[in-house]
């Protein structure tokens, strides 16, 4: 059982290690970025349009 108990700690320790090594040297930080300004834009438009559409509606109504 502690043999078992051994591995988990070792698999782990190493899940951890090459997590911080991925983060450093291959994980695509220019791509994630770049998929982060255009989530951002294609949000800010969706609500611009449905804020103009939602003033629209109520200013007709007057």
């Amino acid at each position: 059982m502690g043999n078992i108990i051994w591995d988990i700690h070792m698999a782990a320790l190493r899940i951890l290690e090459v997590r911080s090594a991925y983060c450093k040297s291959d994980f695509e930080w220019d791509n994630l970025k770049r998929l982060a300004f255009k989530m951002v834009d294609e949000s800010n438009t969706r609500l611009m349009r449905d804020y103009v559409l939602e003033t629209s509606h109520a200013e007709s109504e007057k």
